[in-house]
């Protein structure tokens, strides 16, 4: 199952949840009565539900980025390939969950768009289970590089490491990671590469083959074969 991605200031959001626990209460007792048991229990659900709220999003909750689940795919139906894929997919598992505690805007743009096109390879190899072996240097140099770059960095982040050469290898990092991308999108393009070959191959063939029956431009006949050319013969 996916798992919503989560901030590192949990200690905020308790914070911000009392506070507004706190006022919810004040502003409650002001405004409504208090003279039976269930008032009290709705000014407890009111104070529970605002606090709630409050500690989620003084967090910093981001639900609109998700953990890549394993299950998001397919299978091929290969052992194979689908270990491949499984192990692909843990190693982009382990990808996002170091951008989550990377504080980076850009890096987080970055690694969202390499999330998006290593999962449309992997669904290329899954469909196409016989182009599995095109993705192997990707599999065991791309995605394991990567991955220990942005160990990397947020390591130098949670050590607070500083100075100018600390921040001449985030900087590397951040421009390797636009090389990277434009590697990954290359490899999607040569997945699709002989596709494309195989389609403009057919349309060459049959362009011909309707040439050669007289099937194409003014020889067009439902006759075929010798009958379009006698039914060409008789219109000229």
């Amino acid at each position: 199952m996916a798992k919503i991605n989560q901030s590192k200031s949990p200690v905020k959001g308790w914070i911000w949840g009392f506070l507004a626990a706190g006022f919810t209460g004040a502003i409650y007792s002001a405004v409504f009565p208090l003279y039976k048991w269930p008032h009290y229990l709705l000014m407890a659900a009111a104070v529970l539900v605002v606090g709630r709220v409050a500690q989620i999003m003084g967090s910093g909750l981001d639900t609109s980025k998700r953990m890549p689940a394993m299950d998001d795919l397919p299978k091929s139906g290969n052992e194979q390939v689908d270990q491949l894929i499984d192990r692909g997919q843990e190693i982009l598992a382990q990808i996002v969950e170091e951008n989550r505690l990377i504080p980076d805007p850009a890096l987080s743009r970055q690694m969202d768009e390499l999330e998006s096109i290593s999962n449309k390879i992997f669904r290329t190899v899954i469909e196409q289970p016989d182009k599995a072996p095109q993705i192997r240097r990707f599999m065991d140099y791309y995605l394991p590089t990567t991955l220990k770059m942005l160990r990397g960095y947020r390591k130098m982040d949670e050590r607070s490491v500083s100075g100018q050469e600390a921040d001449n290898v985030r900087g590397k990092i951040v421009s390797a990671m636009d090389v990277v991308i434009g590697a990954f999108k290359k490899q999607l393009n040569t997945l699709y590469q002989n596709d494309l070959l195989d389609i403009s191959t057919d349309i060459d063939v049959l362009e011909t083959m309707l040439r050669q029956d007289g099937l194409s431009g003014k020889t067009m006949s439902m006759f075929g074969g010798a009958g379009a050319a006698a039914q060409q013969k008789k219109e000229d």
